[in-house]
């Protein structure tokens, strides 16, 4: 609201010299200095004050307005120009001069601020005044985000003659030019020098002005405190006191007391220092190291300075700060002269008015600031206050304007640059002085008095910026360029950056210097950096190393040391070798580097070793600069080898057989998932040693693992070429899949292959795509000297439409093609395999007719005897195999006794056939140079060709003799075409089966055996006898009858040979039986012939129906037959043709009477 004041009149102690006492006067008016405050009065700028200086004496009791004190009068008449001064003023800045005093403090917000820990540590402050903050709502508020509506347009200001000359003020020599500050000194009253006292000032009455005296509130006075003076010192009035009538009530008194008396010196009681930690300048912690040098940061007296700024704002307390800004002194720790880096120099020309220069002592300000993300009602002062660097604290420093290419049109203030130079590894102190609102305050050559908790603070001023990059010649791009590898690096020292180039004993004419240079290569200015002496070289390679922090390895670490001045020449020495790992760390000379590899320079600079001057030991290393270089090999013999016992082998794999429900739910309980125990994919991978999961092979573990394959296989290659997963598990099933199984000799950094390509019989099949990755399985303790590259081609081996299965035998090309192709290199790797048939033929065999086939008839000459017939079951198909390798095979699925020969009926289960016996090949695997191993060939019997393509012979079952009993039953027999000229897999080797039952094979020989005496002849046979699992199971009555036929032997009428004429036939009588059973077929065999007799008499009588003598040589045979539910008297003769047939044995001598 407006207020009715309209002079305000502080005085502000200067020094005191033994005698007089040095004041400036602030004569403050509140309204337009051009024009009267009321009527009757002149303008400020034209009025010839008259001052009456009123000290009171009497510390103990606050001054007031009628409190007895001694006067001392002083004129004070305009000064020449002020109203041409604040005409100008009023042209440059356009005043509202309708706008007059006005009370801002209410609503206002308060102001805060955050104590830095080395306030805290200087002081020893815990957070007891509301508006110093220990917490981190500070840091907080600077990074809150700004509030959403928040507008950051401002208004134009209105400018009022209240903020005119509140500017004018910080300008000395404007500020008396126009009267507002007026200096003094007088003699003061002995009282008030030797006790101490008041002086407040106040216009004489009926001088002009004086008349505000009248009209209240119009006219205000403070009085300031002066201590007493025992001899010559500076004074200061940090804060003033109110004159009225009697005290005011709501002011703290005690504080104003104590601030009066602990300030009345003007220094700083609580100074403190800090170099910034880390790039965050209000950051508390150590952190990241800055890119540039921010200086020693300062501060001072935060809880005094937070109460006084907040006691401006306060109604009820009426006691102005008297301070305005604040002063810095600086010397070096050791020396006792102090320097201001606030010592600036002034000119000032307003319109016509020539102010003239001056060189004083400047101020630093500290100014509350809102911040866009605080929510509070606050305003915030700066954690520190002020920051030295090296030039004056004041304006913008000339060296800096410079570098900054700023215009040189001279500022109206010039800091001065200091004498003291800011270095690194010295230590400094700081103190401050404070500046009154009239620009007074003690001079550089004055100390304080009053003690304090740190009125001087002590700093060791370190480095605390590292090394930038250095720069190297000539400039490399960011991926190394293979085809222009670089022989040498010209490596500069690192520029170091203002101000800290200065700090570490630089030039600021070499700086300057730089200007021109830093434009053109557009940059900041910067000096090589005195302080780096050596360049650390550390060469990486590139490597696929999975899960590193790093895609690269470093090979070895070298430090070379620049020359006393200039770059550093780095020559390179380019090295084929077939792991980088093995080059050496030469201390001198050329840097040994791995050809085919994307090669890294880690380059770091390296500060001198210095004690007490760097902030810790990292500061040394500077930034790292990455160079990428490359170059191709000359020489890339011995690359691949082969990975296993051969360069390709084959494999061939069965389908899984399908798992039951049951099966598969118990395996997904135990956590196996769809995995069976025994699948396609399980045994490819334990057959290339190689781990899957689910459907993907990949690397074991501790090993790197590039993988390719064919287009007939459905397949991805996983992104790091590691891995590759098929569609299905079947997916690898019957193909022939020829595995390349190569050994990469290099390491892993190695990466000159662009691809491998495999070719099959001159065609390209595929390729293994050079991967810059690694797999996980990779990962730990692997052996990083070679990799496994593994290419899968898949072959259908099913024959043409029309075509006969054959072998296939497929000629492979495995050729590395490089990026760039060396001066040497190996010669292509090849490999033959010869892969058998593994399709079964398509043929079904068809039984035509079936017969048994004997051997020619053969006799003695003398019609005596004969031979025993050669018996065989014969096969007629309805055409021969239709692939001219392939043959007909078969195989007995079961057999049993003749039931006719056991006289048994009864039922017998079902007997289920039993699968071909071959091996079921889950996996076939076949390497180069492996022949024929007639694999299934031995699980059947090939059938004996005979004259006619489409006629075989059946051969008997294995273990199986023409005298074996299994012979006296029938067999189930399978019939297959099979492949036998032609190398198959077992499982390809026979094609669908028929199935025929009830074949019977002859049955065994039978015997005839004859004795003669001179009474009789005796023949005798044995009965069939069928078996089952070794045991008889011939009934006790034979079901068969033996037949002897008795022949007599005649020539024939011409002579030309012999003949038999039979005698006569008798049935042969079974022996004594025993029952079969726990006596074996042994001992039923011994009790199984059948015996006949004939008496001499009777064989005489039939050989003289014959007309032939007694001696007529004799032969027999015997037939078994077997009769019928109810037999023949005479099945050979009367009822021949009768009974069937089952065994004749051959015609056997009789022998002769012994």
């Amino acid at each position: 609201m407006p207020l009715p004041i309209r002079l305000i009149l502080f005085p502000f102690l200067q020094s005191y010299d033994g005698t007089a006492l040095s004041l400036r006067l602030l004569a403050a008016p509140q309204t337009d200095p051009t024009a009267a405050p009321a009527p009757g009065l002149t303008p400020f700028a034209a009025t010839d004050f008259d001052f009456e200086l009123r000290f009171v004496a009497d510390l103990a009791q606050l001054p007031t307005s009628g409190a007895a004190a001694t006067i001392v009068g002083r004129a004070s008449p305009a000064p020449p120009g002020a109203g041409a001064i604040c005409a100008a003023l009023n042209t440059q800045f356009g005043i509202d001069a309708s706008i007059g005093p006005i009370d801002g403090r209410s609503g206002a917000p308060r102001i805060v601020k955050y104590a830095p820990p080395a306030y805290r540590r200087a002081t020893g402050y815990g957070g007891e005044n509301p508006f110093l903050l220990t917490d981190d709502s500070y840091h907080c508020a600077l990074k809150a985000p700004v509030a959403p509506g928040t507008s950051v347009k401002v208004a134009p200001p209105v400018m009022s003659w209240g903020k005119v000359l509140a500017q004018v003020l910080r300008q000395p020599l404007l500020a008396e030019a126009i009267g507002l500050v007026r200096p003094f000194s007088v003699i003061a009253p002995a009282g008030i020098v030797a006790d101490g006292g008041w002086l407040f000032v106040t216009l004489r009455p009926a001088s002009p002005w004086s008349a505000l005296a009248g009209m209240p509130g119009a006219l205000r006075s403070y009085a300031a405190r002066i201590a007493p003076l025992s001899e010559p010192r500076a004074l200061f009035t940090p804060v003033l006191f109110p004159v009225a009538a009697a005290p005011l009530p709501g002011v703290a008194w005690d504080d104003l007391f104590r601030e009066s008396i602990e300030y009345d010196d003007g220094f700083a009681k609580a100074v403190y220092a800090r170099q910034p930690p880390q790039a965050d300048p209000v950051a508390d912690d150590e952190g990241e190291r800055p890119p540039e040098d921010r200086g020693i940061q300062l501060g001072w007296d935060d809880e005094q300075i937070v109460t006084w700024f907040n006691r401006q704002l306060d109604i009820n307390a009426d006691a102005p700060m008297g301070v305005m800004g604040y002063r810095i002194d600086v010397r070096e720790a050791g020396t006792a002269a102090w320097e201001s880096l606030v010592r600036a120099r002034t000119a000032v020309t307003l319109g016509a008015s020539n102010l003239g220069d001056a060189e004083l002592d400047w101020r630093v300000e500290v100014a509350p600031n809102r911040l866009m993300g605080d929510a509070g009602n606050r305003s915030w002062l700066p954690s520190y206050m002020s920051a030295w660097t090296g030039p004056s604290l004041i304006g913008i420093d000339a060296l800096v304007a410079q570098l900054r290419g700023l215009p040189a049109a001279a500022p109206v203030v010039q800091g001065l640059p200091p004498a003291t130079p800011l270095r690194y590894g010295h230590s400094y102190e700081f103190r401050v002085r404070f500046n009154d609102l009239t620009g007074g305050g003690p001079a550089p050559a004055a100390e304080p008095r009053n003690g304090g908790p740190q009125p001087v603070a002590g700093i060791d001023f370190r480095r605390p910026v590292r090394p930038t990059g250095v720069a190297i010649d000539p400039q490399l791009p960011l991926d190394a360029n293979p085809n222009a590898p670089p022989l040498s690096l010209t490596v500069s020292r690192p520029l170091l950056g203002y101000p800290a180039c200065l700090m570490a004993g630089g030039s600021a004419a070499a700086l300057l210097a730089d200007i021109a240079p830093a434009m053109l290569a557009e940059r900041a200015p910067g000096l090589p950096d005195p302080d780096v002496d050596q360049l650390e070289i550390v060469v990486e390679v590139a490597t696929p190393e999975p899960g590193a922090a790093s895609r690269y390895l470093p090979l070895y670490a070298v430090t070379r040391a620049y020359p006393a001045s200039g770059p550093l020449t780095l020559a390179f020495a380019w090295t084929d070798v077939a792991d980088a790992r093995d080059l050496p760390a030469a201390p001198a000379g050329p840097l040994a580097l791995p050809t085919s590899r994307t090669v890294r320079l880690r380059l770091t600079p390296l500060a001198t070793a210095k004690a007490d001057y760097y902030v810790s030991e990292d500061v040394r290393r500077g930034e790292t600069r990455l160079v990428a270089v490359r170059a191709p090999a000359r020489d890339e013999r011995e690359l691949l080898a082969q990975g296993g016992g051969s360069l390709i082998e084959g494999f061939f794999l069965q389908p899984a057989e399908p798992a039951s429900l049951a099966m598969m739910a118990a395996r997904r309980a135990a956590g196996h998932g769809d995995e069976l125990d025994d699948d396609p994919l399980g045994r490819l991978a334990a057959a290339l040693d190689l781990d899957r999961k689910d459907r993907s092979l990949r690397a074991r573990p501790g090993r790197r693992l590039t993988i390719g394959a064919g287009a007939l296989l459905r397949q991805v290659v996983g992104p790091d070429g590691a891995s590759l997963t098929f569609a299905t598990a079947n997916d690898m099933t019957r193909l022939w899949l020829v595995a390349v199984v190569l050994e990469l000799r290099r390491d892993w950094s190695w990466d000159g292959l662009n691809y491998l390509r495999v070719e099959r019989d001159g065609v390209e099949v595929g390729r293994i795509a050079a991967s810059t990755s690694a797999g996980h399985e990779a990962a730990g303790d692997a052996e990083r000297d070679s990799s496994t590259l593994i290419f899968l081609d898949a072959i259908d081996p099913k024959p043409a439409a029309g075509a006969f299965p054959r072998p296939l035998t497929p000629s492979y090309r495995i050729t590395p093609v490089l990026r760039i192709a060396p001066g040497q290199q190996d010669a292509p790797l090849t490999a033959s395999i010869v892969l058998p048939v593994t399709t079964p033929p398509a043929q079904v065999p068809k039984l035509v007719s079936a017969g048994m086939a004997l051997s020619p008839y053969r006799r003695d000459p003398a019609y005596a005897a004969s031979e025993e017939r050669q018996t065989a079951v014969w096969l007629e198909f309805d055409r021969p195999p239709a692939d001219p390798e392939d043959r007909y095979y078969a195989r007995v699925l079961a057999s049993a006794p003749d039931p006719v020969l056991t006289n048994e009926f009864e039922d017998v289960a079902d007997i289920a056939d039993l699968p071909l016996p071959v091996d079921p090949e889950p996996i076939r695997r076949i390497v180069p140079g492996q022949g024929d191993d007639r694999a299934g060939q031995a699980s059947m019997q090939m059938l004996m060709p005979t004259s006619s393509a489409r006629h075989f012979l059946l051969p008997l079952p294995p273990g199986l003799t023409p005298g074996s009993f299994e012979l006296f039953g029938f067999f189930t027999y399978e019939f297959r075409v099979g492949h036998a000229a032609i190398w198959s897999t077992a499982q390809g080797f026979a094609g669908r089966a028929l199935r025929v039952g009830g074949i019977q094979h002859a049955p065994p020989p039978l015997a005839c055996a004859v004795t003669r005496t001179r009474g009789r002849l005796t023949v005798s046979a044995a009965f069939a006898e069928p078996v089952r699992d070794g045991r008889s199971l011939r009934p006790a009555t034979p079901v068969t009858d033996l037949w002897a036929l008795l022949y007599a032997r005649v020539h024939q009428a011409d002579d030309a040979d012999r003949r038999n004429i039979l005698l006569g036939t008798r049935r042969l009588d079974p022996a004594r039986r025993q029952q079969p059973g726990a006596a074996g077929v042994g001992a039923a065999r011994a009790a199984a012939d059948g015996m006949a007799d004939w008496s001499s008499a009777e064989i005489s009588a039939g050989l003289s129906l014959l007309t032939l003598g007694p001696d007529a040589p004799l032969s027999c045979l015997v037939v078994e037959t077997l009769p019928g539910e109810v037999p023949y008297p005479d099945p050979l003769a009367a009822q021949l043709g009768y009974e069937r047939f089952l065994r004749t044995s051959p015609l056997t001598e009789v022998p002769d009477i012994c």
